[in-house]
């Protein structure tokens, strides 16, 4: 009888664990599911029909941080968010700006790049880009933002954001410059 009384609290102990985890899928796929939108150059875009671009060699860098395989889902702009709510891939690169809080569902990494917004009036701002994803994988979240991490350390970001947007923007900018 006081195994009943225990049950509701194993069950909210365990409940995290009982949750599908991203991470587990991806593993268990073997895959990273990316989308992205081929139109926009530098960022992703074709050339001789191959997907190419900063987001598609950094969605390659994630995927071999993670020992796994990248694979990408070609999406309309405006859709990639709508399918990633609905779990038809697991991370979006689009030039996502982070934002404070999550929306809608999803959460974001900590940010990758830092370009400057170009936007008249904001010009000299940085707008830092994230990588959103389903709201409710903690392990994934983390094994995200380390393997971006591990990528900065290392200058693979650095290295990218030269090579396909002109200059390294893979770090903040300094706080002198503001």
């Amino acid at each position: 009888m006081r195994l009943l009384y225990c049950l509701p609290a194993l069950f909210a102990l365990l409940s995290p664990l009982a949750q599908a985890e991203l991470l587990d899928d991806i593993w268990e796929r073997g895959s990273l599911r990316i989308a992205l939108a081929d139109n926009s150059p530098p960022y992703s875009y074709r050339a001789d029909g191959k997907l190419t671009g900063f987001e598609v060699e950094v969605g390659r860098a994630l995927a071999a941080a993670l020992n796994v395989d990248a694979e990408f889902v070609v999406e309309e702009d405006g859709k990639l968010l709508d399918g990633l709510k609905a779990g038809r891939y697991d991370i979006a690169l689009d030039q996502f700006a982070a934002p404070a809080q999550g929306r809608d569902g999803l959460e974001f990494s900590e940010p990758y790049a830092f370009p400057l917004a170009e936007a008249e009036g904001d010009i000299g701002v940085a707008q830092p880009m994230a990588i959103p994803f389903q709201q409710g994988s903690p392990a994934f979240r983390d094994t995200l933002n380390r393997a971006l991490d591990k990528l900065r350390t290392d200058g693979q970001l650095g290295t990218l954001s030269e090579q396909w947007l002109g200059k390294d923007l893979s770090q903040p900018p300094a706080a002198a410059s503001r």
